[in-house]
């Protein structure tokens, strides 16, 4: 049985969509798990009768503590073999579930499935469908993985998967339970990426079919879009566990190059959207007392050293006036890239 876990906080509007995506699938041994975390909408109610009217849908109703405890609880409480995760404003194609129930995938310990984010990359697939995969890793290649995580580059040409993100893929709740994997509960941004760190550490197989079956919806208003207060306290956390697994697991200096290249990535970010912003009601002399804590930071530091070797140029020139201390220019580099990115 496949485990489908969605974590809901107030989006009435998709979240009925998206329980229809599950429920439509062709493969119809699973479960639907819809954790209501706290939600101030129509969102329970809507959870509620799609749950009176099919047994497979089951719905656990929290107080808001986040979609990392409720991914967890969702987690606990689940009763498959296979654990899918799904974003109550996302939609899956209706032979996903059927591709992860595979007779011949189940020796795999994480199967790896594409995004369908958009009309051309779909036109793209069905133009190559004879010619895609699957692609086979074994343990042996944990740290080619971990890489391609860090650097949040394409495991192939012309790929569209993410190891960023639990969705599109599909977990062995074994491997779960037996590690006692979970999502941080302290960390509100790059959360599963140390739970997918934790996870391809621990695996001894993984199947990557480059075949889109998840459908990611473009809100205004995402986490991705939106203006953290705690932005750079969450990175700082989020750093210090990512390299302690790392090194944990004798892991940087098989990927010190594309570690530093993500937290200067997570850098930049902190400084578009979490520094200088516009709704973060802060003071300029608050920004830069800010700006100077990152400075202090060791993580950050050492990253640094890279900052001139890896990136795209516009990472390059942000973070060189942001080294310099320039911090009325990355100011305004900061508000150019919040237009071009749509922030």
């Amino acid at each position: 049985m496949i485990s489908v876990i969605v974590p809901v906080y107030n989006t009435e509007q998709y979240v009925g969509r998206c329980i229809e995506s599950v429920l439509d699938s062709v493969y119809e041994k699973f479960e639907l798990i819809l954790i209501n975390d706290g939600s101030t909408d129509l969102s329970l109610l809507i959870c509620n009768r799609y749950s009176e009217k099919d047994r497979r849908v089951k719905v656990i109703n929290q107080k808001h503590m986040g979609v990392s405890a409720a991914r967890n609880i969702g987690i606990k409480e689940s009763q498959g073999e296979w654990i899918v995760f799904v974003d109550s404003d996302d939609r899956i194609s209706s032979d996903f579930l059927g591709i992860v129930a595979r007779k011949d995938f189940e020796k795999n310990d994480l199967i790896l499935c594409d995004f369908d984010s958009h009309a051309e990359y779909r036109k793209k697939y069905i133009a190559t469908v004879h010619s895609l995969g699957p692609y086979h890793y074994k343990s042996a290649d944990r740290a080619e993985l971990i890489r391609h995580l860090l650097d949040m580059r394409q495991l192939v040409k012309g790929g569209n998967t993410s190891l960023c993100s639990p969705c599109a893929k599909a977990y062995r709740k074994s491997v779960i339970d037996q590690y006692t994997i979970q999502f941080p509960e302290d960390i509100v941004i790059c959360e599963d990426r140390i739970f997918n760190m934790e996870y391809l550490v621990r695996i001894r197989s993984c199947i990557y079919i480059q075949k889109p079956v998840y459908h990611v919806s473009k809100r205004p208003d995402s986490a991705m879009h939106t203006f953290h207060t705690d932005f750079l306290q969450n990175d700082i956390k989020y750093q210090i566990q990512l390299v302690s697994i790392l090194r944990r697991e004798n892991l940087l200096p098989l990927t010190e190059r594309e570690y530093c290249s993500s937290v200067l990535s997570n850098m930049a970010d902190v400084l578009i959207r979490g520094i200088f912003h516009p709704h973060s009601g802060r003071t300029y002399e608050e920004n830069v007392r800010l700006c100077e804590q990152m400075q202090e930071n060791s993580n950050y530091q050492n990253a640094m050293r890279y900052a001139g070797r890896t990136g795209r140029l516009p990472r390059k020139i942000l973070l060189f006036f942001y080294k310099v201390k320039c911090y009325k220019l990355v100011d305004r580099l900061c508000r150019v890239s919040r237009l071009i990115l749509n922030l």
